[in-house]
């Protein structure tokens, strides 16, 4: 199968959105098909410096999202001439997903939409102009299927178009199994102020809506005989504020930032910590760090959202609290430091619950999708 992943953007720029059409795009390489990710150039690109085993073609970055968008067409209509593939599948309802709906009937093949999240975000800034909402409206209507990676999409997709709710079709993301299944022996620098198994972590990135001053001021008001140990792992504009937030509440020797890391040094910090923590405050697409500390046999505190709560059952895998809740989050930081028992069931239950999202049996998932359309369409045409 020739599979088209067109992305408003990917690699080499790091974020959810990146990852997981780079996920997908290898999957669909390892079990046999023909996949090209079709993406603008990056605001950085060294030319001819991406390696990647799939084919990845460029066009130019849209010089607005409201102006001479339509004009863009031509390069996904260029791409469909050069491969004729059997299946676009657009990550990101605007631009990419508009531009397919521009091309009608040029464009024969199947069409499925993923959204990350932010674009069905109510408040995303975009959906403030009505000429753009009717645009994301004319792009989920001609589409043939909608991926829903968690609850909040779903969500977000019915209330953009209600009339797409039938062509829902519910998929996570995935996360790569492997990489957790070997033993990192790489510790960051400063691992040495940390006791494997005795502290809490967090991963993500320190803005605003990630809540770590939350987590903070939980950590604060744990009541332990000693404040518990947390790992900051991530970087972001709040960098500086919470510094300051844990000086100023004394947390100097038991919260250690990390900075942003990733390979083995982000496995070593997860794979050695005691229990996770999600403290979002607004919303969160997809909990894809939940996965990542099931895969490390953690079990994981996080806010009752939507993209959270579809992955933590309470009471088995992890704990749910309410979002911008200190007192109820230093409760159940409380319960993991001081539950043996519970942190071992909680975590073995954590890694049976996390095979079923392995990339593989997801991008099979997908792949179901696809041939179920172009069987669809098969039938239609004779």
């Amino acid at each position: 199968m020739r599979i088209c992943l067109y992305t408003d953007t990917a690699l080499p720029k790091l974020g959810g959105q990146e990852m997981v059409v780079d996920a997908l795009a290898r999957q669909f390489l390892a079990l046999g098909h023909q996949p090209v990710v079709l993406a603008p150039k990056p605001r950085k690109l060294w030319i001819g410096r991406e390696t990647y085993p799939y084919e990845v073609v460029r066009h130019p970055r849209f010089y607005s999202t409201h102006l001479f968008v339509a004009w863009y067409r031509r390069f996904l209509l260029q791409q469909y001439h050069r491969q004729h593939f059997d299946v676009l599948h657009c990550h990101g309802i605007y631009p990419p997903t508009y531009l397919a709906a521009l091309l009608g009937a040029q464009l024969p093949t199947p069409i499925v939409v993923t959204s990350h999240g932010g674009d069905v975000y109510g408040e995303n800034v975009r959906l403030q102009k009505p000429a753009l909402v009717e645009r994301y409206a004319m792009g989920l209507r001609r589409a043939d299927a909608l991926v829903a990676i968690s609850r909040f999409t779903r969500d977000g997709f019915a209330r953009l178009c209600p009339d797409v709710t039938p062509r829902i079709v519910d998929i996570p993301n995935g996360v790569h199994l492997d990489t957790f299944a070997r033993r990192s022996t790489t510790p960051p620098p400063g691992f040495d102020k940390l006791r494997p198994g005795e502290y809490a972590i967090f991963l993500g990135r320190l803005k605003y809506r990630k809540a770590a001053d939350v987590l903070l001021q939980a950590i604060a008001r744990a009541a332990l005989v000693t404040y518990p140990k947390l790992a900051i792992v991530g970087d972001g504009e709040e960098w500086a504020f919470l510094h300051v937030l844990r000086d100023q509440l004394g947390l100097n020797d038991n919260v250690h930032f990390f900075g942003s890391l990733s390979g083995d040094e982000k496995l070593h910090l997860l794979q050695n910590a005691r229990f996770g923590v999600v403290p979002s405050r607004q919303w969160e697409s997809f909990g894809l760090v939940v996965l990542e500390g099931y895969a490390s046999g953690l079990p994981m505190i996080a806010s009752d959202l939507p993209g959270l709560a579809d992955l933590v059952h309470p009471e088995k895998t992890g704990l749910l609290v309410r979002p911008e809740s200190p007192d109820e989050l230093a409760a159940a930081l409380r319960r993991l430091f001081v539950d043996d028992t519970l942190v071992r069931r909680m975590g073995q239950a954590a890694k049976n619950v996390v095979q079923q999202y392995d990339w593989r049996i997801v991008a099979q998932r997908h792949l179901a999708l696809y041939e179920s359309l172009l069987g669809s369409s098969q039938r239609l045409a004779a």
